[in-house]
């Protein structure tokens, strides 16, 4: 079912010098920052649990590594509150990490603070390029919600109120997902059928991903190129003959479902969530934006993970407050 790329030996080797490039990144990232002799730096992308993690760990059930789908790395997590009583909202998360890295449990904090809040959450694993091309990772997250509807009942969940998000290339995987449940036309283009209906998806949650393949090679993100060409299979991504799929910009309508974005001021990638935010609102969808233009917060790629940090509690917030007024049952 998923295209396997059979001649990787050049991808895999780069892979290894970007892998140690980016850990130099967040390592100086880090080190700058701890520095007494620098000067102080007020976003960050290290990933960072809030203050009362202790507490929500203690209230909130975990169950690991259920399979989802019989496909490559296909294991999910769930997260739901001790005490819950009644059906909970269901949350899909799925991660970032460039298409070629990345794993469930890296948003393991994030997605407990969430559930703790009265969601079952749904934290996903999925193949990874160069291994695993595109569609795959696409076709692994319908799958998931497939999954979902006959098992999320099992642990508390209600799927007539559910939502799908991502951080960074896991935004881009949530807002194709969504985009493949809401437009019939990508559907039938992708020769896939939605595992859910658009009555059932309530939202998404989009956290600073890429949403136009046209541009974003215009936004200097490190390393964008190697990781699309990984992850499409291309020497250059934009010649690769479905590119356009992965560009939800193209591809939303009045049906899609609402929607909460958010991107630091620092981040490379923030044009790409104005423009989708723009492009949502001229459609008529509901849009909830979290940005900060001209503030000077210097707020990084993943600045929601800082969730020590003001701004990170504060769009955690704004993020639950969404999901609240989305969740409530219909009338």
């Amino acid at each position: 079912m998923y295209r396997k790329n059979l001649a990787n030996k050049k991808i895999i080797s780069a892979l290894g010098v970007v892998l140690l490039a980016w850990a130099g990144f967040v390592f100086a990232d880090r080190y700058i920052e701890e520095s007494p002799m620098a000067s102080p730096i007020i976003g960050s992308a290290i990933y960072s649990p809030p203050p009362n993690i202790a507490e929500v760990v203690s209230q909130v059930e975990v169950v690991k590594d259920i399979r989802y789908h019989e496909s490559d790395n296909a294991f999910m997590d769930f997260y739901y509150p001790k005490d819950a009583t009644g059906p909970l909202p269901v949350v899909l998360w799925i991660h970032g990490g460039g298409f070629i890295g990345g794993s469930k449990d890296s948003r393991q904090d994030y997605g407990m603070v969430l559930a703790n809040e009265g969601y079952l959450v749904a934290n996903i694993d999925y193949a990874l390029a160069p291994g695993q091309l595109y569609p795959g990772p696409v076709i692994q997250a319908n799958e998931a919600l497939r999954f979902l509807q006959q098992s999320a009942a099992q642990y508390g969940g209600d799927m007539k109120r559910i939502f799908v998000g991502g951080d960074s290339a896991g935004a881009q995987i949530a807002s194709q997902l969504a985009a493949l449940q809401s437009n019939p036309a990508l559907a039938e283009t992708m020769n896939l059928a939605p595992a859910v209906s658009s009555e059932q998806l309530r939202g998404a949650l989009l956290f600073c991903g890429l949403y136009d393949m046209q541009t974003v090679r215009d936004s200097g993100f490190p390393n964008i190129d190697f990781f699309l060409n990984a992850y499409t299979g291309a020497e250059s991504f934009e010649a690769f003959g479905n590119i356009h799929e992965m560009s939800t910009i193209q591809h939303v309508t009045s049906d899609y479902p609402d929607v909460f974005i958010s991107a630091g001021d620092a981040d490379p990638l923030e044009p790409q969530s104005v423009a989708l935010a723009d492009s949502l609102r001229f459609r008529g969808v509901d849009v909830t934006d979290v940005f900060f233009r001209d503030t000077d917060k210097n707020l990084k790629h993943e600045y929601q993970y800082a969730l020590d940090t003001n701004d990170g509690q504060e769009t955690l917030g704004k993020t639950l407050d969404f999901l609240l007024e989305k969740s409530q049952p219909a009338q």
